[in-house]
């Protein structure tokens, strides 16, 4: 395991327990205690845990105003039209009958689910409330949902931890809608919390398709975990407020553009 992804599960794994002793966290990732502690001086440095005597606490992530993830009653009613106009588009045209779908629980992402009732068949993964909740009145004998476990994070309304990661890990869909709060070319798409993106990199990982959803006003921005870079995109489904230099570099890299 890289140091990097080490230090970024070992957040996770002290974000599900709350707590852990030095022993317990060398023996779950297989290091030294000495390297269990540089990790730890890493994460406190960034506000993500407290050290105590022979252990650490978890105490989330500080970060400046404008690197901060906002509310869920911010996040919907920011560009509201665009993002309906995005959901539809992408159930419209990337959603089949008969289809296995994974979709997050993006503001965008999460839209789609009230656009599906018309299809005879379909099976839906989540691990998102706000899909779970607009999903629910189209489930029948034929169109059915899977739900992940996992913690509630009431700040984004998804179920994360190793839970839900096991859960995605264990399923292979045909299509995954995913989004992120963040998108630069250079550094690829962005969300704010370490726990959700490990989750979204799981369902990357067990999907054979990726189309993401993504306002124009996520470029230009950029957050502290990484999601997806653009090798990792099958198809990105925009506005037209995104500028005519990010496309062409969107479609430099083989990434299929729409523009709704």
């Amino acid at each position: 395991m890289l140091p990097l992804q080490r230090k970024q599960e070992l957040a996770a794994y002290l974000a599900d327990k709350g707590a852990a002793t030095l022993k317990e966290m060398s023996l779950r990732f297989g290091v030294s205690e000495m390297t269990i502690r540089r990790d730890l001086n890493m994460l406190e440095r960034e506000n993500v845990i407290r050290r105590s005597h022979g252990g650490a606490v978890y105490q989330g992530m500080t970060l400046p105003a404008e690197r901060q993830e906002p509310a869920i009653p911010d996040k919907e009613a920011a560009n509201r039209e665009i993002k309906e106009r995005l959901a539809a588009y992408a159930a419209r045209h990337f959603v089949r009958s008969g289809d296995t779908i994974a979709l997050e629980n993006g503001t965008t992402v999460s839209r789609m689910a009230e656009h599906l009732g018309h299809l005879d068949e379909l099976t839906l993964l989540t691990n998102g409330m706000d899909t779970f909740n607009l999903f629910r009145p189209h489930v029948d004998s034929k169109r059915t949902m899977i739900s992940s476990g996992g913690i509630l994070r009431g700040k984004s309304g998804t179920l994360v931890g190793p839970e839900a990661e096991k859960f995605f890990s264990h399923y292979h869909a045909d299509t995954l809608f995913l989004s992120a709060l963040g998108f630069t070319v250079e550094t690829g798409f962005t969300d704010p919390n370490l726990l959700d993106t490990q989750v979204k990199k799981t369902m990357l990982r067990s999907a054979r398709k990726v189309v993401m959803l993504l306002d124009s006003s996520k470029v230009g921005q950029r957050f502290l975990s990484p999601v997806a870079s653009l090798g990792e995109i099958d198809i990105l489904i925009t506005d037209e407020g995104m500028d005519r230099a990010t496309r062409q570099k969107i479609e430099q890299n083989d990434v299929e553009l729409h523009v709704v």
